[in-house]
């Protein structure tokens, strides 16, 4: 095994130094903040002037459909394919552009948000939607702004911050399944520092997640949020925030002897999650330069249970310094430079009970030194264009350089021309490189970081005098270094881990329209055309699993009665996908289908008073069976009703 090392961190001095310049939201910009994007670069920069594909969700839409779990939410993001092991609470996947689950970056208002202690994917059966902002969504290749994780893109979820002056609202919610959701949050604003945070708490029963039996699996979220933010001086702002989860999820599992199919079992989990941030900003008014150094660290605690004894568990600490820096090399800022440093620590731990397969007992880390520079430039008011590279320095295997050049340009105020080329990576897994129980599985702590290259090129257009917008993009990818953590080793007659010599590819469409079809009504169709191949082990080229080839959604929402009223409608259609059968009779992998299906879910409010609304949704409105991964069964019909209240001061 490669013997373990550290870095150590720049020296703190180095640290203010380098503060100083770094750009950030404090600086400032004379860009309309509503149309900026704080994640696709280093420094803000206009939706317009954004190369790739970008989804912003905004607190308004996320009120109006009414959805308790992000998840939810990327259903109707175009690229995103989503797959559900159940109901609320069980373990949830989310695809991009055929791309794997852990090569999506999740930030939590600028914090990574991935966890170690999982293979490396966010979590999205444990976030909830309450108290969110805005979230934004930048697809194709970002690593060469923020390093491993974002081969396929990022989102950040933005939490509420900032207020005028003082308020407090909640809501409460109860219905099927033996639901019940509640949450609040407020914020305060001083002369010199203000205030912001929330609490939800969602309890359910569920539903029987397996195809037989009538076990219910359940689950229960607690989540909480705070920031706070001071104004240290004319020119300086210092802000802290912190966000906490305490989840319970129960799920089932499988029948290794009849049926390879999930059967009723007595299984849980329970986890605990911290996002921390503290960041220091300078902006002086009259210079083109400002600058912040933050400290976030994620920490996460799975431990899980069977039939009510403790079997295991698995925790992560991610803790990374990061500096951002950014000069205008005009008056207009229309050339900007952009500069970055990071350390990041990265601490893994593995407990278990050990057994014939060996002990699973573990302590792991590795860190990685980041440098990145970005070039920012609008030669004119027509055409903009970007250029990054980053250099990701791992202490314990290869490093990662990677690149992207984007570019936009407004051809006339209808119609707007896109395209973005680049590279991406993402680390090697702790599982991957060093196994979970050491006589069944072997880690390869020799691995590469997975690599990849894209590009797309798109055109948005609007008619009408912008009440009609139309978003199309092609996408081409291919994954190279891919990580296959089942590959036999007939020395051992086990199973491990390398890095494929072959490439996976993934091409498609992604279309949008968006149509406000008077002041009351507005419509959102999303459609996306994936092809995602790999190689199989005979060298043919075979389509991804839990890949569907078309997704479609539509978005209806209408405001009524003087807008004393709201109604939405959401529908979502998957495609025809594959998945992965074992059986337990023939000891054969097989490749079987999953059949399409329509999911309709409808959201109402009606404005009580001009602080008390009562709520109402219906989810899968019309009881369709169907599932998302081979024997997890997704749950029928459910009825909620609720009041939710604002009060200003």
């Amino acid at each position: 095994m490669k013997k373990q090392h550290t870095r150590t961190v720049p020296g703190l001095a180095g640290l203010l130094l380098t503060a100083l310049f770094s750009h950030t939201l404090f600086a400032e910009d004379p860009l309309d903040l509503e149309h900026v994007l704080v994640t696709a670069r280093l420094q803000p920069i206009a939706i317009g002037d954004v190369g790739s594909s970008v989804t912003v969700i905004t607190g308004e839409e996320i009120e109006q459909k009414q959805v308790k779990y992000l998840s939810e939410l990327l259903r109707d993001v175009p690229g995103f394919s989503v797959s559900q092991a159940g109901g609320a609470g069980s373990q949830t996947q989310v695809r991009v552009r055929g791309a794997e689950a852990n090569q999506l970056l999740v930030l939590m208002d600028g914090v990574r948000a991935n966890d170690p202690a999982a293979s490396g994917e966010f979590q999205y059966q444990f976030a909830l939607t309450s108290n969110i902002e805005r979230i934004e969504i930048i697809r194709g290749p970002q690593s060469a702004t923020w390093g491993s994780d974002a081969i396929a893109g990022v989102i950040n979820i933005i939490r509420k911050k900032d207020v005028e002056n003082q308020y407090l609202s909640g809501h409460v919610e109860a219905g099927s399944f033996s639901s019940f959701n509640a949450s609040v949050d407020g914020g305060y604003s001083g002369e010199v520092f203000q205030i912001t945070g929330g609490l939800s708490y969602l309890d359910t029963d569920g539903t029987n997640i397996s195809r037989t039996g009538n076990e219910k699996d359940g689950a229960e979220n607690t989540t909480g949020n705070i920031a706070l933010e001071f104004d240290a001086g004319e020119d300086f702002k210092l802000r802290f925030s912190g966000q906490w989860i305490d989840a319970t999820s129960e799920y089932d599992d499988f029948d290794n002897f009849d049926t390879g199919l999930p059967e009723d079992a007595d299984r849980v989990t329970e986890t605990k999650q911290n996002f921390l941030t503290g960041e220091l900003g300078y902006a002086p008014r009259t210079k083109p330069w400002s600058g912040s150094f933050s400290v976030n660290r994620m920490d996460s605690d799975n431990d899980n249970f069977s039939d009510g004894m403790w079997t295991g568990s698995t925790a992560s600490t991610t803790l990374d310094y990061r500096l951002r820096a950014g000069v205008a090399l005009d008056e207009k800022q229309n050339h900007r430079l952009g500069f970055a440093l990071e350390h990041e620590n990265i601490d893994f731990s593995q407990r278990g009970e050990a057994s014939i397969y060996g002990d699973p007992n573990q302590d792991q880390s590795y860190d990685v030194n980041s440098y990145a520079m970005e070039y920012i430039g609008k030669p004119t008011t027509a055409l903009s264009w970007t250029a990054s590279v980053r250099l990701d320095d791992y202490s314990d295997f290869d490093n990662a350089t990677t690149w992207q050049l984007a570019a936009s340009y407004q051809l006339s105020t209808a119609l707007r021309l896109r395209s973005s080329v680049g590279t991406g990576s993402k680390a090697p897994t702790f599982t991957e490189r060093y196994g979970y129980f050491e006589d069944y599985f072997i880690g390869n702590p020799d691995l590469k970081p997975e690599s990849s290259q894209g590009w797309e090129i798109g055109f948005d257009t609007n008619w009408s005098e912008n009440r009609y917008q139309l978003e199309l993009a092609y996408f081409n990818q291919d994954l190279q270094d891919e990580i296959d953590g089942f590959v036999f080793d007939p020395d051992t007659y086990l199973f491990t881990a390398k890095n494929k010599d072959s490439d996976s590819t993934r091409k498609g469409i992604e279309a949008v329209l968006d149509a406000r079809l008077g002041k009351a009504f507005t419509l959102i169709a999303t459609y996306t055309y994936t092809d995602a191949k790999e190689e199989n082990s005979l060298g043919q080229k075979v389509t991804e699993i839990r890949r569907p080839k078309h997704l479609a959604s539509l978005t209806a929402n209408y405001y009524f009665a003087s807008n004393r009223g709201n109604l939405n409608l959401k529908v979502n259609y998957s495609g025809s996908q594959l998945d992965n059968f074992f059986s337990p009779i023939t000891y054969v992998s097989e490749r079987v289908h999953i059949d399409p299906y329509t999911v309709v879910n409808l959201a109402g409010s009606w404005k009580l008073t001009k602080s008390l609304d009562l709520t109402a949704r219906a989810t899968n409105l019309f009881d369709k069976e169907y599932e998302e991964i081979l024997g997890f069964v997704r749950p029928g019909r459910g009825v909620f009703a609720g009041l939710k209240g604002r009060f200003d001061f």
